[in-house]
């Protein structure tokens, strides 16, 4: 699989920088190719960042992001210190045809699950290239990228600095975060849609198909409605590819509203597994979810030889219920059948230019766990408390 991965990544570099050397020209009548990573509300990299013109190659733009965090937490207590994120972000932002490559080590926190250390964690999951896409602007109103990139379905993204909340939440845990696959987008006026064939939770195999669409109500709300899942059984089951998140149709529905101040994000989020025996789902299995999350952004200030101060106040609770599954069975979508869990985060957050700093508070509750499918090093608690710092800096 390595091996695949890496091969998969050099096409995609290689087919970049051959296309890219012919493309010099201006693309003004084509589309804007959407950013290859969403940022949240609470930070943001530089409005006006730098960028070098390599002639032929076209105009880059390469932004380093490096932080790191500590924590402590209960059930089981301790904690840690670590680099949350040590990358480079590397983008051809002109012509027709442009790319993004997203490189180095990234730690993954998540509510009521283990935090395992940013270098393990690259190695086992999506590797020191989580990213390595190509994109092409066919016209002013639609566009392809192809290679590896962050999955559509769900709300949250997965590397810290991308989110209002340090950790990724209790829904996040049932989408997928990187596949490797195509997606076309089509924008008109208010509108936007996207179709994506990919392989799901990173499993190498191109069976997963998903379609979007945006539909913006005024200049400060839009609505979103998203489906995606595998469209043929896979027995495949490991840690990056679980068997019954893999084998899930995931459906959301998330409204926006972006404020001068506020900022709000209530979401719906369902997802469906079938029983199939054939690759050892024995029965049905269905998650319900819904999420808030909200930032309320303060006057900014300016301190005197020290630069502007942006100070946010983001906040997130989710609920999630899981049905299917039988006691006992060690395959669960949550935490047993049955069970379900509650999370409530808050993260106060400052960023001076491009240095920010910002520490978390969260709590999850669950119900009904399965007995070693619940928290704490024996998997029998029902509850986690964990305080968190992070620090770091956006070129």
């Amino acid at each position: 699989m390595i091996e695949f991965k890496f091969n998969v990544f050099c096409v995609v570099l290689v087919a970049g920088f051959s296309i890219v050397a012919f493309s010099a020209h201006s693309a003004e009548n084509k589309a804007v190719v959407p950013l290859p990573i969403s940022m949240g509300n609470s930070l943001s990299f530089d409005a006006n960042p730098s960028s070098l013109n390599l002639g032929g190659l076209g105009i880059w733009r390469i932004s380093p992001v490096m932080s790191g965090f500590t924590y402590s937490q209960t059930n089981p207590s301790g904690g840690a210190g670590d680099l949350s994120n040590a990358q480079l972000l590397i983008q051809k932002i002109s012509g027709d045809f442009q790319f993004f490559i997203q490189t180095g080590l990234y730690a993954v926190p998540t509510l009521g699950e283990p935090i395992a250390r940013s270098f393990s964690n690259t190695v086992d999951t999506y590797g020191y290239v989580p990213n390595a896409s190509i994109s092409y602007s066919i016209n002013s109103n639609w566009s392809i990228t192809a290679g590896k990139s962050a999955s559509m379905g769900g709300y949250e993204s997965m590397m810290t600095y991308q989110n209002l909340n340090i950790q990724r939440g209790l829904l996040w845990g049932q989408t997928s975060a990187v596949s490797t696959g195509a997606t076309v987008n089509y924008s008109a006026g208010n509108m936007s849609f996207a179709v994506t064939w990919n392989d799901g939770f990173d499993s190498d195999k191109m069976n997963w198909l998903g379609a979007s669409g945006t539909y913006q109500l005024n200049n400060k709300e839009n609505v979103t409605f998203s489906w995606v899942g595998p469209t043929s059984g896979n027995a495949q089951n490991t840690d990056n590819t679980p068997l019954l998140q893999n084998n899930s149709q995931i459906f959301n529905a998330i409204y926006t509203y972006t404020g001068d101040r506020w900022f709000i994000a209530p979401y719906l989020q369902y997802t469906v597994v079938s029983k199939n025996e054939s690759i050892s789902i024995a029965s049905q299995y269905q998650t319900y979810g819904v999420a808030l999350l909200t930032n309320y952004r303060f006057p900014d200030v300016h301190w005197q030889g020290i630069g502007q101060a942006k100070v946010s106040l983001p906040f997130r609770v989710e609920y999630i219920q899981e049905h299917g599954g039988n006691q006992g069975d060690p395959s669960s979508m949550l935490y047993g059948p049955n069970s379900s869990a509650v999370s409530l985060t808050l993260t106060p957050t400052i960023q001076v230019d491009q240095y920010f700093a910002r520490i978390e508070g969260s709590l999850v509750q669950i119900s009904q766990a399965q007995p070693g499918l619940g928290l704490g090093s024996s998997g029998t608690k029902a509850s986690q408390y964990r305080i968190m710092l992070e620090v770091g800096v956006l070129f």
